[in-house]
């Protein structure tokens, strides 16, 4: 292509250097002014000119290189169709591409996005071969869960079991968790090196109805008979096998056998094991359909009452719980009969988690042979020292309205009035005394909060040893330390203020400055405080702070113990304590008419 006239005479122009590359006189220019005028319009036709070549030229390059995109993927395409496996190819930019695993992507083949192509910048686009589906795409199964097993618990740390709150298998006795299966998942957890969790079902829910939800780990106390369909978990090799036994009152008009229950109401839980031993033998019969008693943690004990005050005919218990009768309602209530298919107690896990049942199954078999089985037994069956005392039967096993100690209200009256919830000084209760109002420690503190004497003048209190002014005194002494810590969140501050109710604010107060020179949040208490308190007891940091040294581990162990004992209680103690029944006195002309 050549250039125009116009384009010849201006190149000619530039390339003059008389004229432009060592600039043109004014005398030249003035004498050749229309020229110059001629030469400068012809400079801008000229420029106008390039620009259109220019726009040309690039419009062909695209053109060229689209065509050349086009064949390339034509190519690949080719190609892809090819492999065994359908691969496509998908463009990603290389700093978003997700790291895959051996577990969740087998056939995607990583390309490290550190090493860019040869020649191609860290943002190059990094093409990955993904497996696809071929057209159109078969239905897709449901991706399972890789199965937990016991080395993910120990990773974890922690155990979830799931039972019931009963006097058979976990409540409270004086602040204190107790029971069967709770010592036997105790022992398990302690086993494994993991800590436990209990989680018991609210009342109208089963325990596997929980446990399907993704509630916990196992459940315990599970009882079955043989033939029995529980539905899609694996159970354990059966650790306690006892025989169903139908209570009844003890006086003459009581039922003696299966017949003389038909038309009377029977008290079982709907769907339990008792319920279908029941349902088995009664084809015959003209019973009424059982009632239902909603699953509860209290089951035992309304049923027990039930039949005592008349208002059931009989129910239906594993032969242990017999003993709960005899102790709660001495005289009155009697084994009738025993129904024909032993009850079979045992643990179960979820399908698939072969690794967790071979250890229960490992952990029950030790437990029979090793005589702890024998000794629980004895424990809360045989002589349920923990029924035989009306107090302790008040404090969570039994009765109706929950309680923690004799002296929840006692407490609640000082703890609300601070700005406590009263839970949580329960809990630091029964880890300094465990209730006891006549404990004094070997270092002389005293009282259900184990009050120092220095400690109790402290906040003016007098007479410390009493149960209401040590609760006080105590109460005053936890306000001060939380004023101690007036920044960060309200449980964090708690926590502060609990390790310092055992090893002095002097000392956690080290230990923030400690973790501000560390790098540590010192208001924080989780990953943060609890991990720097304990370097108190290492000479390297205590030699440097102001208290010296301290037992930092114990004051961890001691904080997170109240927290989480706290935690235990709220399930099942309300905050809002009910009011107390008084009992009206009679008045005083009823009074001397029945004198």
């Amino acid at each position: 292509m050549s250039l125009p006239h116009e384009g010849e005479a201006i190149l000619e122009l530039i390339t003059a250097s008389d004229d432009f590359g060592h600039g043109p006189t004014v005398a030249n220019f003035l004498a050749h002014g229309r020229e110059k005028k001629i030469s400068c319009q012809r400079i801008r036709t000229c420029q106008e000119w390039n620009r259109q070549i220019s726009t040309e030229a690039m419009t062909t390059v695209f053109l060229r290189v689209g065509v050349l995109v086009v064949v390339v993927a034509s190519v690949v395409s080719g190609i892809a169709r090819s492999q065994p496996e359908n691969l496509r190819f998908v463009v990603r930019r290389s700093p978003f591409v997700p790291p895959q695993s051996a577990d969740t992507a087998p056939s995607i083949r990583r390309i490290n996005p550190q090493d860019p192509p040869k020649g191609s910048l860290s943002q190059a686009n990094i093409i990955v071969p993904v497996s696809m589906p071929s057209l159109p795409a078969p239905p897709l199964a449901p991706v399972e869960p890789r199965q937990p097993r016991v080395a993910d618990l120990k990773r974890r740390g922690v155990l979830t079991v799931l039972m019931y709150h009963s006097p058979a298998t976990y409540f409270l006795q004086r602040g204190a968790q107790r029971g069967l299966e709770y010592e036997l998942a105790q022992a398990f957890a302690d086993q494994l090196g993991v800590e436990l969790e209990i989680r018991t079902p609210p009342p109208g829910t089963s325990l596997l109805t929980w446990f399907h939800e993704g509630k916990g780990d196992l459940v315990a106390g599970v009882e079955t008979m043989a033939g029995m369909d529980l539905g899609p978990v694996e159970v354990s090799r059966p650790y306690l096998e006892v025989a169903a036994e139908v209570i009844t009152k003890s006086d003459k008009s009581a039922p003696r056998h299966l017949n003389e229950l038909a038309g009377k109401l029977v008290m079982v839980q709907p769907g339990s094991v008792y319920d279908q031993q029941l349902q088995m033998q009664t084809h015959a019969l003209s019973l009424p359909p059982i009632l239902p008693l909603a699953p509860g943690s209290e089951a035992v004990g309304e049923a027990l009452a039930a039949v005592a005050h008349g208002r059931a005919a009989a129910t239906v218990m594993m032969a242990p719980l017999s003993a709960l009768a005899r102790t709660l309602y001495p005289g009155q209530l009697r084994i009738a009969w025993s129904l024909p298919q032993p009850i079979r107690l045992v643990w179960a896990v979820r399908e698939g988690h072969a690794e967790l049942l071979d250890a229960v199954n490992t952990y029950l078999e030790q437990v029979g042979r090793s005589g702890l089985k024998k000794m629980l037994l004895d424990r809360y069956f045989v002589d349920p020292a923990h029924l035989r005392n009306s107090t302790y039967v008040g404090e969570g096993t039994l009765a109706a309205t929950r309680r923690i100690s004799r002296y929840d209200r006692l407490i609640a009256q000082q703890a609300e009035e601070a700005g406590f919830d009263w839970r949580v000084v329960a809990a630091l209760i029964f880890e300094e005394s465990r209730f006891d109002h006549d404990r004094v420690s070997v270092a002389g503190a005293y009282g259900l909060m184990q009050l120092m004497p220095f400690t109790a003048r402290l906040v003016g209190a007098k007479n410390y040893q009493e149960p209401r002014d040590n609760i006080e005194a105590g109460v005053k002494y936890l306000s001060s330390l939380w004023r101690t810590f007036p920044y960060g969140r309200p449980e964090d501050r708690l926590a502060l203020t609990l390790a310092s109710y055992v090893v002095g604010p002097g000392h956690v107060e080290d230990a923030q400055r400690l973790a501000r020179a560390l790098g540590y949040d010192p208001h924080c208490w989780t990953d943060s405080m609890e991990l720097v308190l304990p370097l108190l007891e290492n000479p390297k940091y205590h030699r440097k702070s102001l208290f010296g040294y301290a037992q930092g581990r114990e004051a961890v162990r001691y904080a997170n113990a109240v927290l989480k004992r706290a935690a235990i209680y709220s399930q099942y103690v309300d905050r809002i304590l009910p009011p107390v029944k008084i009992r009206p006195t009679p008045e005083p002309q009823a009074a001397s008419a029945a004198g």
